[in-house]
């Protein structure tokens, strides 16, 4: 009898276990604080997890032409109900430390497009900080315009191709690193 309940009490805890640990990699929300994670992923998840749920998760097609030791790319992706051109999760020794979400636009159709994204994630992560992406002297210009959140840990910018990107980066310049493993 004492055998039985300490073997249920063990397979209890071991379930237990195993359950948490999923949970500590993956989000239920798709927006989560910035200081947890992004994307429905906590900073610090595995590229491999990553590799299997992103997918199954949104559909996303996994672009693995573009993939790199410590890269994960996906297209066709939603993210704030706008559909992604590439989706590209990056990774350091203690799993993922930044993402980049890219949309294509042109000329036509950014302006709105970008301030339709800036509005959903202000509605998240409250007004951003704005800068217009002025040259410098011996600078090459990046972009057009960038609002940031966060101290730099949340970015969208329109950059001179029109392309629209989103960064967001578990660490900042501000504030230093995220360690939530």
């Amino acid at each position: 009898m004492i055998v039985k309940s300490n073997y249920i009490l063990l397979t209890l805890f071991t379930s237990l276990i195993i359950s948490c640990g999923a949970n500590n990699y993956i989000l239920k929300n798709d927006i989560p604080s910035l200081e947890t994670g992004f994307f429905g992923f906590r900073w610090t998840t595995p590229m491999s997890i990553i590799d299997s749920e992103f997918p199954r998760k949104t559909g996303a097609k996994q672009r693995s032409d573009l993939n790199r030791f410590s890269t994960s790319c996906f297209s066709d992706a939603y993210f704030l109900d706008e559909l992604t051109s590439l989706c590209q999760f990056r990774f350091n020794e203690n799993g993922l430390n930044s993402v980049k979400i890219i949309f294509e636009s042109n000329q036509v159709s950014a302006e709105d497009q970008l301030f339709k994204l800036k509005e959903k994630l202000s509605s998240f992560y409250g007004e951003p900080y704005k800068t217009l992406g002025t040259n410098k002297q011996n600078e090459k210009q990046e972009y057009i315009v960038g609002f940031f959140w966060d101290g730099g840990r949340l970015e969208l910018t329109l950059k001179l191709n029109y392309t629209i990107e989103v960064n967001a980066y578990s660490y900042s310049s501000r504030f230093g690193p995220i360690h939530n493993g």
